[in-house]
């Protein structure tokens, strides 16, 4: 007999655009169309009415709701960075108080070494590993094939991820299940060719093919004539770097416009895979490019696998200020081998460039990265007070460098007009 499946996610919820988490939408979108049932509870851990005695008495008041309909159920959570204290507090509120099994999925689950998830999360039962969708539907259905990255807690771990056909997922949108906002999230494609050493994007071990990372196209036609009939106000596109494929991402701008699409749209890029085919292409669509330098110094960037050609970055913003794109960059404070001095650099690099806008965030350290298991050759120390870990000292820099950087970083993010030929503190304060 299926099982009721009860999906909760507890997402970071990010002001423009809601909270909405777009991989838990996707995977309930596949329950409903395979006619499996389902319950989607949703929250935001950093929203200012988050309580999480409110979302554990509506996880555990569902479940007992259908323990007294004889309905068997799964409970499946999202796991992930900024939620893993509601995560390990939730899994054994449940474990102790109800007879459901639980089904762990998410990074945090997809980038723990074999062998390790019992011990990371004892009170969980099943583990997923890589896409869920087409794992939560066998699950309902009580299959468990390994294929699927499912691993059942307490047997053999083969640390296998899944293995899912993108362009057979159906659309959360389409399906009903995401409802449409002003401003809403989306994709087109998964994962990332690149081997930055902070980040989770890059399938480890496996070799990235565009062709079977990529949406079905003629959904992603149908989505976008939706977006474009709701009126959508902003759509933050999720792909990691959304033109990896000139011709395929020329393609998809053209099909935008056939369809009137009017949304700004957010694309995350990289400046040396910049064509000029790609910019001709933008022309006519509402658009704001994010580019994630991370830092400009070489060293920094060689040692996090991102090394950035500065020259071609230089050239690559003058063409979009001559062509009047919207555009801005990201740095991370925190990185190995970074010092004050050095962050100061970066960003002095960027007011050169008369970047308008610029986003500096501290580096957080992720489950499975590289950086994961380098954490004692930089000596990287994380902060033990936040929602979401992040380094706050190093080999190469203090806790007091750090405190100057985050408040370097606060004032460069509240600008958007880069000062003049100045690269003291009183500058980037005043910024």
């Amino acid at each position: 007999m299926n099982k009721h499946i009860i999906f909760v996610s507890a997402d970071w919820e990010r002001p423009q655009d809601g909270r909405s988490n777009l991989g838990a939408a996707s995977i309930v979108a596949s329950l409903k169309n395979a006619g499996l049932s389902y319950t989607l509870i949703e929250d935001a851990v950093n929203a200012a009415d988050f309580d999480y005695a409110q979302l554990e008495a509506r996880v555990l008041t569902t479940i007992h709701a259908l323990e007294i309909q004889g309905i068997s159920c799964l409970i499946g959570i999202g796991a992930y960075i900024w939620n893993e204290p509601v995560t390990q507090q939730l899994t054994e509120v449940i474990h102790n108080s109800t007879s459901a099994p639980i089904v762990l999925g998410g990074p945090q689950i997809s980038y723990a070494d074999a062998g390790t998830l019992e011990g990371l999360y004892p009170y969980a039962n099943i583990f997923v590993r890589g896409y869920g969708e087409q794992a939560m539907v066998a699950l309902a259905r009580g299959d468990t094939p390994q294929e699927l990255g499912i691993h059942i807690a307490g047997e053999a771990d083969s640390g296998k991820k899944s293995e899912t056909a993108l362009d057979e997922l159906p659309s959360p949108w389409l399906t009903g299940v995401m409802t449409i906002g002003k401003s809403i999230r989306w994709e087109t494609m998964r994962g990332c060719p690149f081997r930055c050493s902070f980040c989770q994007h890059r399938e480890s071990g496996n070799r990235f093919k565009l062709t079977e990372q990529t949406l079905d196209y003629e959904r992603i036609r149908k989505e976008a004539r939706l977006f474009a009939q709701a009126g959508v106000e902003r759509i933050s596109i999720l792909d990691p770097i959304f033109h990896l494929d000139t011709k395929r991402t020329v393609d998809l701008l053209t099909l935008f416009k056939e369809v009137g699409l009017t949304a700004q749209l957010a694309l995350q890029c990289r400046f040396e895979s910049v064509k000029d085919e790609f910019l001709d292409a933008l022309e006519g669509l509402n658009v704001v490019l994010e580019f994630g330098l991370q830092t400009a110094i070489t060293e920094e960037g060689k040692a996090i696998g991102r090394p950035n050609n500065l020259i071609m970055a230089e050239r690559v913003i003058t063409k979009l200020k001559a062509r009047n794109i919207p555009f801005e960059v990201s740095l991370i404070y925190g990185l190995p081998k970074q010092t004050l001095a050095s962050f100061r650099e970066s960003l002095s690099w960027c007011w050169s460039q008369q970047v308008r806008v610029i986003r500096a965030w501290p580096l957080m350290i992720l489950r499975g990265t590289p950086l994961d298991k380098q954490r004692e050759e930089f000596g990287l120390i994380e902060s033990e007070d936040q929602t979401i870990p992040h380094v706050i000292a190093s080999n190469s820099f203090s806790h007091s460098d750090y405190r100057q950087m985050e408040a370097l970083a606060q004032a460069s993010n509240q600008s958007d007009i880069p000062p003049q030929k100045e690269n003291n503190d009183a500058v980037f304060y005043r910024t």
